[in-house]
This record gives structure tokens, sequence and C-alpha cells, in this order.
């Protein structure tokens, strides 16, 4: 199938526009592929920030009953909270 002209340009013949469309084709393709793999590392990413954040929830909890107890301000408090 030949292109209709698009900005001026001049006609695609069949092959041209066939190479063209194989192009498309494979570019639209590789985008698929490169967007699946972002989605499985940010994934990736995901758990293992939910992992360090459940891992941190320990010490916390210790930081802020040792600084009740000497009666300091906790840094890791919220100060809205």
């Amino acid at each position: 199938m030949a292109s209709e002209p698009q900005n001026g340009m001049t006609p695609l013949s069949k092959e041209e526009a066939s190479v063209f469309e194989r192009r498309l084709a494979m570019a639209q393709q590789q985008l698929a592929e490169i967007d699946s793999a972002i989605e499985v590392e940010l994934d990736h990413a995901r758990r293992r920030i939910l992992a360090l954040q459940e891992q941190r929830a320990a010490p916390l909890k210790m930081y802020g009953a040792a600084c009740t107890m000497l009666g300091i301000r906790n840094a890791y408090e919220d100060p809205d909270a």
C-alpha cells in the first residue's frame, strides 16, 4: 500500500512504504519489550524498598524508646505527629 503524501513530502512507493511499515512494527516491538523490562525493574525496586522499610521499623521503635527513656528528642519522629 502506497502512503498518502504528508507535510508536502513525495508519496512513498509500495516498496518504500513496506520498508517503513516493517521498521514501524520493529520499533513498536522494541518499545513494548523495553516498557516490559522497565516494569519488571520497577517491581523489583518496589519490593526491595518495602523490605527495607519493614527492616527499618524495629530499629526505629528501639531508637524512639531509647529517646523516651533518656528524655531527648527523637530525630526520626514526625514533628507533626
